[in-house]
């Protein structure tokens, strides 16, 4: 009975590895960027040398493991022949300048190669060159977490995001800087500055600071002039958000 057993599992092994059921059509969804011809043609070499009755994605992974693109994949046989490859890609979250070097990152530090850093993104710039493709620069890293907190339409519409003497500076395309101050409570300092930029009665604000984001303020008029012309020790226009948004001076 064992020998009959054994006689069946090596018969059943030889007729899965069968020509007759050779991966011949390859089905690649998913894939952008400059790399995704590359990538597209190491899955379909690695894919064509199985059969689809002893198909491994485990195999595809690792054909294309030195491309930081690709976040996960998935694969789907089609008898006899076929094969679908699903390719989820990691998102390009920013641009990082260094030294005039332009990547494209993601929200969890990582250089993207292979992914074109389009104008479109937001712009980091930094001093401290990424390491094993990742991001290791502390600043750098923060301003991606405020980024990667921010709401979408919101982020479409972010220019760059830097340090400035009021903390994490993000700068619109169209539209005030916003303040951060620091990268704590992201989600709710863009919430706030959503509410602020939403109102009337901050429009042509020159910035909104969320820094404390249960009160928000936005300067209402210019704030040089205003400092120039109220003197010394007078304080910066500002219309500050609580219950309503209401323009104060103070001497």
């Amino acid at each position: 009975m064992l020998a009959l057993l054994a006689g069946y599992a090596l018969w059943l092994g030889a007729l899965r590895d069968l020509p007759l059921f050779q991966v011949q059509r390859v089905s690649v969804v998913g894939l952008t960027g400059s790399a995704a011809p590359q990538v597209q043609s190491a899955l379909e070499l690695t894919a064509r040398e199985m059969t689809t009755t002893d198909f491994s994605t485990a195999r595809l992974r690792a054909a294309v493991s030195g491309y930081a693109s690709i976040a996960s994949l998935s694969a789907r046989t089609e008898f006899p022949h076929g094969v679908r490859i699903d390719v989820v890609e990691h998102r390009p979250l920013a641009r990082l300048d260094v030294n005039r070097t332009i990547v494209a990152v993601s929200s969890d530090d990582r250089v993207l190669d292979g992914v074109a850093p389009v104008r479109s993104l937001p712009l980091i710039r930094s001093s401290v060159a990424p390491s094993a493709g990742r991001v290791t620069d502390s600043l750098t890293r923060a301003e991606l977490a405020v980024l990667a907190a921010a709401p979408r339409p919101l982020l479409h519409d972010v220019y760059s995001i830097s340090k400035s003497s009021e903390g994490l500076t993000v700068r619109l395309r169209q539209g005030p800087l916003i303040y951060f101050g620091d990268a704590t409570l992201p989600h709710a300092k863009w919430d706030s500055a959503a509410v602020v930029l939403a109102s009337v009665t901050s429009r042509g604000a020159q910035y909104v600071d969320v820094s404390l984001p249960e009160r928000p303020a936005a300067a209402v008029g210019d704030s040089q002039t205003s400092s120039e012309t109220a003197g010394a020790g007078a304080s910066t226009s500002a219309a500050t958000l609580g219950g309503g948004i209401s323009s104060s001076t103070s001497g």
